[in-house]
């Protein structure tokens, strides 16, 4: 038994006795009972003139104020992601602007020629000036917002601006129930925008996936013409239109995270070995190991059945997104940061 360690209260433990999950993007309540249900009940479709996927169309168009054909669905934003690089391929570069997921990175590449990149600025602001335009001719634009790992979102202001230097802007909500602000009004507004969201985060339905895509008719045939021949896959529709009718009870866990995120910066903010943790506007936080390494720091999480989340971003060394999840897992985290600490 570490001395120290005794001296301050705390046991390292010999065993782990469950996984504290910190590195997940999705809601850690999971699909809500409603959405289990319906999905259990999903027999497959008997009648070839109903199509749930218009009614799905229609009412996720409604939700902001465009008509059904403004709206495509896919199988899971990363389907999106393909479907849209594999169309702008031959019109101009790809633009992703890090600290970003570099998994957007890596899965672009595969289906697009030319991506470059367009570092942040202080506190990863988009590089977008007001006057002069810095993107490549051509450029299809694709910003996260709220950003993962930042967890910073666009301003409207610099989404005006990127929209009058690329040829396309795409933007990325798939965290932005998290957060009280989105740029969906604006799609309704300028005529190279396109929205992306999806019930895989926030309605945790990442074993059924659905995204959509909300973009002006022209540009919305364009993306569609590149999905799948089958569209989304049944079951993910009848997950969806049952996650949108118990949208109450989905934004009231929702609620739960963000608040359980307010207690987890409170808590990182009062240890010395962590530096406190930066605005986030989604539902985890990006903190940077002040004393000792990430690498130091993350086998002896693990050891204590802990996993957050390491970036991978030559730009952020010694960085950590940590997801909100609960009281007692924020606790956990807390407890085991002060004995690994103590090691130091």
């Amino acid at each position: 038994m570490n001395e120290r360690a005794l001296e301050h209260g705390l046991q390292i433990p010999t065993a782990i006795d469950r996984q504290v999950r910190l590195d997940l993007l999705a809601n850690p309540y999971g699909p809500v009972e409603r959405v289990i249900d319906s999905v259990s009940r999903f027999d497959g479709w008997t009648s070839i003139t109903d199509d749930p996927a218009e009614g799905l169309r229609a009412r996720l168009g409604a939700r902001t104020g465009v008509p059904a054909n403004w709206v495509v669905l896919a199988n899971g934003i990363d389907e999106l992601h393909a479907m849209i690089a594999q169309w702008r391929r031959d019109h101009g570069p790809i633009v992703l602007f890090p600290p970003s997921d570099p998994h957007l990175e890596t899965w672009v590449r595969r289906h697009s020629a030319q991506v470059e990149l367009a570092p942040r600025r202080n506190e990863f602001a988009i590089p977008i000036e007001a006057t002069t335009s810095s993107l490549p001719r051509g450029a299809t634009s694709i910003v996260m917002t709220p950003n993962d790992p930042t967890g910073t979102i666009m301003t409207v202001q610099e989404a005006v601006r990127l929209s009058r230097q690329s040829s396309l802007v795409v933007i990325d909500e798939r965290h932005a129930a998290y957060s009280p602000r989105s740029l969906a009004q604006l799609v309704r507004e300028f005529d190279n925008l396109v929205l992306l969201q999806t019930f895989e985060t926030f309605a945790a339905l990442t074993a059924f996936p659905l995204a959509w895509a909300i973009a002006p008719p022209s540009i919305a045939r364009e993306i569609a013409a590149r999905g799948r021949p089958s569209g989304p896959a049944r079951v993910s529709v009848v997950a969806a239109l049952a996650a949108l009718d118990a949208d109450l009870e989905i934004k009231a866990t929702v609620r739960r995270v963000m608040i359980e995120k307010g207690r987890l910066f409170r808590q990182l903010r009062k240890l010395s070995m962590i530096s406190p943790a930066y605005p986030s506007w989604s539902n985890f936080l990006l903190a940077r190991i002040e004393r000792g390494t990430a690498a130091f720091f993350m086998p002896r999480l693990a050891q204590r059945g802990i996993s957050v989340h390491e970036v991978e971003s030559p730009n952020l060394p010694d960085h950590l997104r940590i997801s909100a999840v609960s009281t007692d897992a924020t606790y956990a985290l807390k407890r085991a940061l002060i004995e690994i600490a103590l090691e130091l």
